[in-house]
C-alpha cells in the first residue's frame, strides 16, 4: 500500500469443514482504525471472489500496537 501497509498470509485452517485465511497486517495498518474496513471490504471480499474453497478470513493482528499505524 502507498502508506507503507502490508498484509501476510499466515496459514489457511480449516475450522467446522470450512477453509480459513489467517492474516496478519504489518506496517501502517497494524493498529489502523480503518483495517477491519479493509479486511472485510476489500481484502476478504476479494479471496472469497478468487478462492471458491475459501470460506472467510480471520486477523490475527495485534491492533493495540498503534506506533506506525496511518489511522
Amino acid at each position: 500500500a502507498s502508506h507503507g501497509g502490508q498484509v501476510t498470509l499466515i496459514d489457511v485452517v480449516e475450522e467446522e469443514a470450512k477453509n480459513i485465511a489467517v492474516l496478519q497486517f504489518g506496517g501502517g495498518c497494524q493498529g489502523c482504525g480503518q483495517a477491519d474496513v479493509t479486511l472485510k471490504e476489500g481484502i476478504e471480499r476479494t479471496l472469497l471472489e478468487r478462492i471458491p474453497e475459501l470460506s472467510g478470513v480471520r486477523d490475527v493482528t495485534d491492533h493495540t500496537q498503534k506506533e506506525n499505524a496511518y489511522y
